[in-house]
């Protein structure tokens, strides 16, 4: 592995995010046409397959132990990811219902009621079908897909890796997803629910994740060629342009399945050489800490630009299509900058007075 850490996923984690703004700013305005950012929805999948990538990451940390416990291990897995969530996630929650009561007041406790589900971020258990679309903010429903699957796939995973290797162990969870597909296929006449439908893309992507981290771990153990050192990181890099491409250019819907299809072998791909350390290695430390701070305000883009698209959206601001892009990208940046900004002085803040009363 490399020794210099290299944030180039980071970088990517970055992009993707952005992705996520130009689809929903075209969703919300093009009126039906095929715009640019037509297929940023491919974004999802990067964010699916690294959260199954660190997944099989902290099951293999775990099961290296001599001994543990699999509902505690659960338990910190989960929270770990929780709290890593729940500052932003409810900063860009109180902004939402600020929008609702300023601009909707009539509506709002209907609004907010429906919303619940997305407070709690469990708008993918299949509360009612397509619950998800009344979330308060909608992109959400990829954190709550993300955190259902993970909290069943976990302790299975946990649990058969006790008896089978990680490559065995990934392999039955994707058995798992497709007898719950038949299942619940014939169960409903094929008439899958879509919050099923969202459910099973998450459980079968972050599998795809996992074995993204098996990869890289052989390739990282190869002895490398000199070719293969030369044409691992052209290829990596090809591997994540092409499903941003995909995301930017205007394909047409009818081939949106083609595309979510290449994006995830194209992330797998990716995921695997970077993390494997054969790919480009960005030494310069400056430029790294860049793109480190770029993936770190992913998460606060993805709920934030929602919360800006509904302000236009509700006050009716009448726009031509690409002033919408043009304004809503630079606030997404910024309010994730800001609140990016505000955490980092607050949590300097708090340590700054603990160790003053550990001193004291």
């Amino acid at each position: 592995m490399a020794k210099s850490r290299n944030n180039l996923v980071e970088l990517a984690r970055f992009l993707f995010s952005l992705l996520v703004v130009g689809y929903h700013v075209q969703m919300t305005w093009a009126n039906g046409g095929t715009q640019f950012f037509a297929g940023g929805a491919l974004a999802v999948e990067f964010f699916f397959l690294i959260s199954g990538y660190f997944l099989a990451r902290s099951i293999e940390k775990i099961n290296s132990k001599e001994q543990y416990k699999l509902f505690p291990e659960t338990g910190k897995f989960m929270w770990g990811k929780i709290k890593g969530i729940l500052p932003v996630h409810i900063v860009a929650i109180i902004a939402a219902i600020i929008v609702i009561l300023a601009a909707r007041l009539n509506e709002a406790g209907g609004l907010i009621v429906n919303g619940l589900p997305s407070v709690f971020l469990v708008h993918m258990a299949v509360v009612w079908d397509g619950s998800f679309a009344n979330a308060l903010i909608v992109p959400e429903w990829y954190l709550s897909a993300m955190l259902i699957t993970m909290l069943f796939m976990f302790p299975i995973a946990l649990l058969l890796r006790k008896k089978l290797n990680g490559i065995f162990t990934t392999i039955i969870l994707v058995g798992i997803i497709i007898v719950a597909l038949v299942i619940c296929g014939f169960s409903t006449n094929w008439a899958l629910p879509q919050n099923f439908v969202y459910d099973l893309r998450a459980w079968g992507e972050m599998c795809v994740g996992m074995f993204a981290f098996y990869l890289s771990s052989f390739i990282s153990k190869k002895e490398s060629k000199p070719t293969a050192s030369k044409v691992l990181p052209i290829i990596e890099v090809i591997l994540y342009c092409i499903p941003l491409i995909f995301g930017f250019v205007p394909f047409p819907a009818d081939y949106s399945y083609i595309t979510m299809i290449i994006a995830v072998i194209c992330v797998f791909g990716a995921l695997a050489i970077t993390f494997s350390g054969k790919g480009l290695q960005i030494h310069n430390e400056k430029l790294n800490s860049i793109f480190g701070f770029l993936g770190s305000i992913s998460l606060a883009i993805y709920l934030f630009h929602p919360v800006l698209i509904s302000i236009f959206e509700y006050e009716h601001i009448d726009l031509p299509f690409w002033a919408y892009h043009l304004i809503i990208f630079p606030l997404s940046i910024s309010f994730a900058l800001l609140y990016t900004i505000v955490k980092q002085g607050i949590s300097k803040f708090i340590q700054q007075r603990k160790n003053s009363k550990d001193i004291a």
